[in-house]
């Protein structure tokens, strides 16, 4: 048996993971999300003035039925596909009502036959580029030029979002480290 480890960033200890916590609107629905990144579970961990843990986590992946967007049988429309889905926006105009109807119909993947969804990471910057092209504000040809740089960025970095609820029951905590707020924050204009 091949474990894996995954990381969980939160304000919180999570002994065992459940589902059904958190956000209904991330970007791949419910579930529990982890990464193979401890840096980005860093990033969840910790949020204004708020300090947080890693949660690191067992999980045996080897028998789960895994849908992984990076592979090359889906297109960035399979992942903008899910989002639309799952995530809340303002759609601005028919034309823009038309075009999220023409993704979902043809390009939303069915995930409830699925134990984990490995995607890319959607944070508001990338999720930009989606609501800009369902709005029409952004042409095709510069979606695709913005999603070549991001693909490239987003391969390396992925949330793996854990949807079975059995498998959960499975996942073995080994350790919670604590994270603290960086002493000084440095915005740059």
């Amino acid at each position: 048996m091949n474990k894996d480890i995954l990381y969980h960033g939160s304000q919180f200890i999570i002994d065992k993971p459940e589902y059904g916590k958190g956000k209904i609107h991330n970007d791949y629905g419910r579930g529990f999300y982890c990464t193979k990144h401890k840096e980005l579970a860093k990033e969840w961990a910790v949020s204004e003035n708020i300090n947080g843990y890693i949660n690191t986590y067992e999980i045996d992946m080897s028998k789960l039925k895994i849908l992984d967007l990076r592979n090359d049988c889906y297109s960035i429309l399979h992942w903008l596909a899910l989002l639309l889905d799952n995530r809340e926006f303002s759609i601005r105009s028919p034309v823009a009502l038309r075009g999220r109807q023409f993704i979902l119909e043809n390009y939303l993947i069915d995930t409830t036959e699925y134990d984990l969804i490995i995607g890319y990471r959607a944070d508001d910057s990338y999720f930009s580029f989606a609501r800009d092209f369902i709005n029409n504000t952004i042409s095709v040809e510069q979606l695709n030029y913005a999603m070549k740089l991001f693909r490239r960025k987003l391969l390396r970095i992925s949330h793996i979002l854990i949807v079975n609820r059995s498998v959960l029951l499975n996942t073995i905590l080994k350790e919670s480290s604590v994270m603290k707020m960086p002493e000084k924050l440095i915005l740059i204009s």
